[in-house]
């Protein structure tokens, strides 16, 4: 091997070593999970129109059912990170599995199916969140369950009211 060679190849493995020194850690601004609970990310892509889209956070488990609906009862709390101003979020408590109680037909099997939680929000605030993609969305949900999400974009079409 030349010394050209080995001067490029360490000239290129010290700058690959800069760069991953000086990329930020877009997670240091949020606290660690507490016991019981886990830190969940989502990082959204950039999109053209960020104010035309939402995220829906879905919280849920999966749990053997039968015929019966369930679903969970839970809160959603929006915190800041202190010194840093970033939202993150928090799920719980979460209650225990509400259900129909209807009589099953005979013979049905049971099955595995993701039930969710019904989260609630204080103050009434929407249940949707912004899309930004510029920063990661971190949420903290209880051990035993998981996050998925959903993104929603406006439709190009919008209606008008009328005065009555």
């Amino acid at each position: 091997m030349s010394k050209a060679t080995v001067a490029l190849l360490l000239s290129l493995g010290l700058s690959a070593g800069c760069a991953a020194i000086a990329a930020p850690d877009d997670l240091k601004p949020y606290p660690a999970a507490q016991p019981g609970q886990q830190r969940l990310v989502i990082r959204l892509p950039a999109v053209d129109q960020p104010d035309e889209h939402k995220l829906e956070l879905i919280v849920g488990k999966t749990m053997q059912v039968d015929c019966n609906r369930r679903v969970f009862g839970a809160t959603l709390t929006t915190k800041v990170a202190e010194g840093w101003g970033f939202d993150y979020h928090v799920v719980g408590p979460i209650g225990p599995a509400a259900s129909t109680m209807m009589a099953c037909p005979p013979g049905e099997p049971k099955r595995d199916d993701f039930v969710r939680a019904n989260l609630s929000r204080p103050a009434g605030e929407a249940g949707l969140l912004r899309y930004n993609s510029k920063l990661p969305v971190v949420v903290f949900v209880p051990d035993g369950f998981e996050l998925r999400y959903r993104v929603w974009r406006a439709g190009a079409e919008t209606g008008q009211a009328s005065r009555q």
